[in-house]
């Protein structure tokens, strides 16, 4: 007689939640793209009412929002419906990080028992951490699987389909960016991910050759990486790297508000470009369509808001602000007006050609904790990305260097913007000039610009096949060393 096997005690992942429940309550990438992704508007709100309100349930339950609520004289009953959102106080990454110091390692901010993690399968993913040590957020297997879902449908909703070969150069590391687009291609697409790592893992060369021989036709990287691609492509392997006949490319076009990035990666590529906005806790919150008329918002998973910088308060149509997200996915930790200190602007409220009702924004526009005031002057950094890419003679890369120097007895902060002129350039006549001119009239005010020699702000900037993302801003303000050279 055959013995019974005994069932199993350990925390197996496939036993961590229902399946069909997720499927269900966050669609699969081609039947959401037939209903939900197409729905009207009243529909869409009323699915995201039903969500914000157990996402309350849960905020409640949790002591970091408990304090915080409390605190402004809230109780459960003041919060019925979507349109109550603004009485909750919105936090940031900085009262997040103040959760994990006394509450170490994870903060109340995630209310975790230390047996949590032998019970259940548990995933760490963290923010940047370029100062101090990285910020963590925990998945639970059901928001770690949710959030592929939500990436997976941006691929498909822009062409991905079974069969594809995505190249990944990003790590599969701590953040979350290649992991996400993994886990939706392989999971979630039929497509094949070569999850190749950044360039310090697989040489920029071998990227291409690996690319050649095994017919990659769509990329996830960011856009610095991409031209180097191209460009080493050219130089090293003879070839055009339009010859892989890529699909489209997956990126982060940062404040192209003018085109030009786009534009550029188009041409090298001879394919479609496609933005994206993101971070750990809200995954894909927001993508371009095949239309590429402002980037959706994931609404049945992400409640997005636009927020005035100084006050809080949510701003019109059209109107640059803080990008605020709850998400609907998420218990662990639950995300309720997360102030992400990422500049936006809301494009449209109206149906978009693709047929979608879902709300559209403009460009990622840069961070609002990185801005710089220059004689009364708010400066953004990232908003000199379409100065420097307005002449072909630099290579696209640059960093704002913010120094505090003293004018006739009178401290003063000031800026110079470092900018890479290319190899093949030829003479730089006139363009130190051009580039100060176009970097006034975007900027509102006077900045010298010093020209650097192709490749030179490679570990400053961290460009050039690095890890991480590019580094635009370096404070040597003595009361302000956040990024240290």
């Amino acid at each position: 007689m055959e013995e019974a096997v005994p069932r199993t005690t350990l925390p197996i992942y496939r036993h961590a939640f229902d399946w069909d429940e997720l499927t269900n309550e966050f669609r699969l990438p081609d039947v959401f793209e037939k209903t939900v992704y197409r729905w009207p508007a009243d529909q869409v709100r009323k699915l995201q009412e039903e969500r914000f309100r157990k996402t309350m349930q849960v905020g409640w339950n949790n002591p970091f929002y408990q304090r915080r609520w409390r605190a402004a004289g809230l109780e459960p009953s003041d919060i019925r419906s979507l349109d109550d959102i603004v009485k909750l106080p919105t936090y940031t990454s900085d009262d997040v990080k103040d959760s994990i110091e006394a509450n170490p390692p994870f903060g109340d901010f995630h209310n975790i028992g230390t047996d949590l993690a032998s019970r259940a399968p548990l995933k760490m993913q963290t923010s940047g951490g370029t100062t101090g040590l990285p910020r963590p957020t925990l998945f639970d297997a059901r928001a770690w699987e949710a959030q592929a879902i939500v990436a997976a449908r941006t691929l498909y909703i822009q062409g991905a389909r079974p069969g594809d070969v995505m190249q990944i150069p990003m790590t599969a590391s701590l953040a979350n960016a290649g992991w996400l687009s993994y886990k939706a291609c392989h999971d979630f697409l039929g497509v094949l991910p070569l999850t190749t790592g950044s360039g310090l893992v697989t040489s920029t060369r071998q990227q291409l050759e690996i690319a050649f021989r095994f017919g990659t036709n769509m990329w996830h990287s960011f856009p610095e990486y991409l031209i180097r691609l191209a460009q080493v492509c050219k130089d090293e392997l003879g070839r055009d790297v339009r010859e892989l006949k890529t699909k489209f490319l997956r990126t982060f076009l940062g404040p192209d508000v003018d085109n030009s990035l786009r534009r550029e990666l188009e041409a090298l590529w001879g394919c479609p470009v496609y933005d994206g906005y993101g971070a750990n806790e809200i995954s894909a919150g927001a993508f371009e369509c095949p239309e590429r008329a402002g980037l959706h918002f994931m609404e049945d998973s992400t409640y997005m808001e636009v927020v005035d910088t100084e006050t809080g308060k949510p701003v019109g149509i059209g109107e640059t602000g803080n990008l605020v997200a709850t998400v609907f996915y998420r218990d662990l930790p639950p995300v309720i007006r997360y102030n992400m200190r990422d500049l936006g602007r809301v494009l449209s409220h109206e149906r978009c050609a693709c047929g979608s009702h879902f709300r559209r924004m403009d460009h990622f526009l840069g961070r609002s904790d990185a801005m710089v005031k220059l004689r009364g002057v708010n400066i953004y950094p990232m908003a000199c990305l379409p100065g420097v890419k307005s002449d072909a003679r630099t290579t696209g890369e640059w960093v704002c260097i913010v120094e505090r120097v003293t004018v006739s007895g009178v401290p003063r902060d000031e800026m110079q913007v470092h900018v890479e002129v290319r190899r093949d350039a030829g003479s730089r006549e006139g363009l130190q000039e051009a580039l100060e001119k176009r970097l006034k009239d975007d900027l509102g005010i006077a900045i010298q610009v010093v020209l650097v020699d192709d490749g030179a702000l490679g570990e400053l900037a961290n460009t050039g096949g690095r890890e991480g993302k590019p580094r635009r801003l370096i404070d040597r303000r003595p009361a302000f060393n956040r990024n240290p050279p």
